[in-house]
C-alpha cells in the first residue's frame, strides 16, 4: 500500500487528506474561508467527519493557518452536538489544530494538550514538525 498522502475530499474551502505514514487525517482550510458562510464551515466539518468514519484514522490534524472565516452564533453548539460524536465514533485518538504564531494557548506558548468540549480528543500547535512528534509519541 502507498505511504503517499492520498486526497479524499475536496471542497470550495479545503481538502482532506490522509496521510498513511502516520495514519492522519487532515483537514487543511484554504484562504478561500475569508467568503465563507456557517453553512460552508458545517458542510466542510461533515465532509471531514465523514472520511474519519470510512478511513478511521488514529490521529486527525486541521491545519487552520490560512482559516479566516469567523464562526456564527451557535456554530461551535451545533459541532458539538452533531460533529464531535461522529469524530468519537470513528475512534480519533489524538486530534490537533496547526494554528497561525498569533494564537494564544498554543503548546509552543505553553498551552497543554487538552480536550476541547466534548471530545475525547486534544490540542493546538504553531509547528508541523511539534504536532506530528505529539501526534504519533
Amino acid at each position: 500500500m502507498s505511504q503517499e498522502p492520498q486526497e479524499l475530499a475536496a471542497n470550495e474551502w479545503s481538502r482532506v487528506i490522509y496521510h498513511p505514514q502516520w495514519d492522519t487525517l487532515e483537514l487543511r482550510w484554504d484562504q478561500s474561508t475569508r467568503s465563507m458562510a456557517d453553512e460552508g464551515f458545517k458542510q466542510t466539518l461533515q465532509i471531514l467527519a465523514d472520511q474519519g468514519l470510512k478511513v478511521r484514522p488514529q490521529y486527525v490534524m486541521v491545519d487552520a493557518t490560512e482559516f479566516f472565516y469567523t464562526l456564527g452564533e451557535g456554530v461551535l453548539a451545533w459541532r458539538d452536538e452533531n460533529i464531535v460524536p461522529l469524530y468519537n465514533e470513528a475512534g480519533f485518538k489524538k486530534f490537533a489544530f496547526l494554528a497561525p504564531e498569533a494564537m494564544s494557548g498554543t503548546v509552543e506558548k505553553g498551552g497543554e494538550p487538552a480536550p476541547d468540549g466534548p471530545a475525547t480528543f486534544p490540542t493546538g500547535f504553531e509547528t508541523r514538525e511539534r504536532m506530528y512528534a505529539w501526534l504519533t509519541g
